[in-house]
């Protein structure tokens, strides 16, 4: 509700405030965040609270809060507040800033919302506007084609998602007659449900959250995400949008366990996309583009252990990642800003002139690549431990995901913080609203680690298998990904344009990001042709033909009544002209103009009507 104000009175005094707008979201967010400390209290204390109320007799609006949703709730609200006083740092000089706080606090607005909602309706509505807020922010710097064009491709490949979830909502409306949460896990528990539907309901259920969080194949939109502000990134990142999809899985985690095909087929997805895309992250050179590869990467690792039944995982992974990814963009902003370039081969030495920047991205650096004993480390165990009980090859492919992670990670601090300077710029650090938040993510990014047993106790007990092999084989996997980074980019032993020679089919194939892009590309124009083909068919054939036809049949109604008209109409008028014309001629010769004959013509007339009135008597 506190953003919701903020929203408003934005929308009303922005015109007036302009930049300093963000105060008022930052407001707004701080009081959500305090509201949310008071509610996690009162779940701490006395249990989950489930408000709904009946609008218009069969519609329910419902709000839960309990362990899952409050501790949402005070990650998204506290991120946002950190990100709003970046933005109002790195936006300082930027038009449009009104539309753009608004957008931002209807963003959040929507995941808080979200968050809480008690039913997959409401939840949807919100998870739209999200959609909305995507392509609006995205799309901020609208005069740029580039953008503009990220922003539509946003906003259509979630759609696509969006709409296979809707029919998953619908036929789980159909098999428990509501889509209250509450009302779904009790039918659950009862066993009131028909397995295969339900199974094909969360298979759907699922297409929504791969488009979402930006899952393969639906995982073309993210990187070019990028093209929006900073802390549009590091919001669709870190604190809504991409994480509404692992919250959705957490919420339904009772009825996703009970799908063993969904379960399986979403540890298949999430391996493919955390492999997949940290593969091209090695070779990407654009600064926030290896950070969205990123993303990609670890949402895989989240949705392979909702996959592997355990939540918990998930969820720890999904709170540490939030952390370290917010930090890793709004560094990643406060590096662009001081070197005028997002490619890293233009920037090098930063270290030496962002002191705050730079070790604030070595901390989030150190804990996403999962070195012990910063956070990445703990949640990333537990991901692992849960793919090595689940699926082997699951767990040997994340393992090897683990090892590029820490390798393309540290490449990129490497490359554009250590060494001599290599771009044309200027070195200074950013001013104290963006590298503020930096300081306290850095503080969360290392340390968030000791939140692993108190979530732990309060989402509720998970079976692992009793082994150390994983971790032992995880930290060994981001030993050797550190090290090999550092020969390449730090020592340089070895020369990595001579790999890049060597493997130039490989290193083209991942710059061009599988060519996944292009083939949707194409299969779009072709689809989109095949439609307009269609339409000209049926335009043509159909609807041209149909009144072709009418025009037809109409050409030749009105030629049978021009035959008819002249015919029959005016051939029976002409008929009678020459009937009685003919009898004038006749009887023309009878009226030769003798007084005698005329005489004699009307006794005989008289003499008929004479003959024909007896006739008449003689007949009564």
């Amino acid at each position: 509700m506190p953003v919701l104000v903020g929203l408003l009175l934005t929308l009303a005094l922005g015109h007036k405030l302009q930049r300093k707008s963000a105060f008022i979201g930052v407001a707004g967010t701080v009081c959500s965040f305090l509201l949310t400390v008071a509610a996690a209290v009162l779940v701490f204390n006395e249990g989950g609270q489930v408000w709904s109320y009946t609008w218009f007799d069969d519609l329910q609006i419902g709000f839960r809060l309990d362990s899952l949703s409050v501790i949402l709730l005070l990650l998204v609200s506290f991120l946002a507040t950190l990100i709003l006083i970046y933005a109002y740092g790195y936006m300082e000089h930027e038009q449009g800033l009104t539309r753009f706080f608004a957008e931002v606090q209807l963003f959040v607005f929507a995941m808080l919302s979200m968050v809480m909602a008690e039913n997959l309706l409401q939840a949807f509505i919100f998870w739209e506007i999200m959609g909305l807020c995507s392509y609006l922010l995205i799309g901020f710097w609208f005069m740029k084609p580039s953008a503009a064009a990220a922003a539509k491709k946003a906003f259509l490949v979630t759609r696509v998602g969006d709409v296979i979830m809707l029919i998953g909502i619908i036929m789980l409306f159909d098999i428990f007659g509501s889509v209250n949460y509450s009302t779904m896990l009790y039918a659950v528990e009862q066993g009131a449900y028909d397995q295969g539907q339900l199974t094909i309901a969360m298979f759907c259920i699922f297409g929504g959250v791969i488009g979402k969080s930006a899952q393969f194949p639906l995982h073309v939109w993210l990187p070019d995400a990028m093209e929006g502000p900073t802390p549009v990134s590091a919001l669709i990142h870190a604190a809504t949008m991409v994480k509404a999809g692992i919250h959705l899985c957490a919420r339904l985690f009772p009825l996703f366990a009970l799908v063993p095909a969904v379960t399986d087929f979403m540890i298949v997805i999430g391996t493919i996309t955390a492999l997949g895309t940290a593969l091209m992250a090695v070779v990407n050179n654009d600064f926030k583009r290896i950070l969205a590869f990123s993303t990609l990467s670890q949402l895989g690792f989240m949705v392979v252990a909702l996959g592997s039944l355990n939540y918990v995982a998930a969820v720890l992974h999904l709170i540490n990642h939030a952390f370290f990814k917010a930090l890793l963009f709004m560094g990643a902003g406060s590096a662009i800003h001081c070197a005028g370039s997002n490619d890293i081969r233009q920037m090098g030495g930063l270290l030496k002139y962002q002191k705050v920047t730079g070790l604030s991205m070595l901390a989030a650096t150190v804990s996403i690549a999962g070195i012990p004993p910063f956070a990445g480390f703990w949640s990333k165990d537990e991901i692992l431990l849960a793919a090595y009980g689940a699926s082997p090859v699951a767990f040997w492919l994340l393992a090897f995901t683990s090892m590029l992670t820490a390798f393309y990670m540290f490449r990129l601090f490497f490359v554009a913080f250590c060494g001599e300077k290599r771009g044309n710029y200027e070195g200074h650090e950013s001013p104290f609203p963006m590298i503020f938040p930096l300081a306290v993510l850095a503080v969360f990014a290392l340390g968030s680690g000791i939140l692993t047993e108190p979530v732990s106790h309060l989402l509720g007990p998970i079976t692992m298998p009793e082994t150390h092999l994983p971790m032992l084989i995880s930290i060994c996997a981001v030993a050797l990904g550190v090290a090999a980074s550092a020969a390449l980019y730090y020592f340089h032993v070895f020369d990595p344009a001579r790999a890049v020679s060597a493997l130039k089919p490989l290193h083209k194939l991942l710059l061009n990001r599988y060519y996944i892009d292009r083939l949707y590309e194409k299969l779009s124009a072709l689809v989109a042709v095949s439609i307009a083909r269609l339409g000209d068919c049926t335009d043509r054939y159909v609807i041209d033909g149909v009144v072709n036809l009418i025009g037809a049949a109409s050409v030749k109604l009105a030629d049978f009544c021009r035959w008819f008209d002249y015919n029959v109409i005016d051939g029976a008028v002409r008929g009678f002209c020459f009937v009685v014309s003919g009898c004038g001629v006749y009887l023309r010769r009878y009226a030769a103009g003798g007084l005698q004959s005329y005489i004699g013509w009307a006794l005989a007339g008289v003499f008929v009507l004479l003959l024909a009135a007896m006739g008449g008597v003689i007949f009564l």
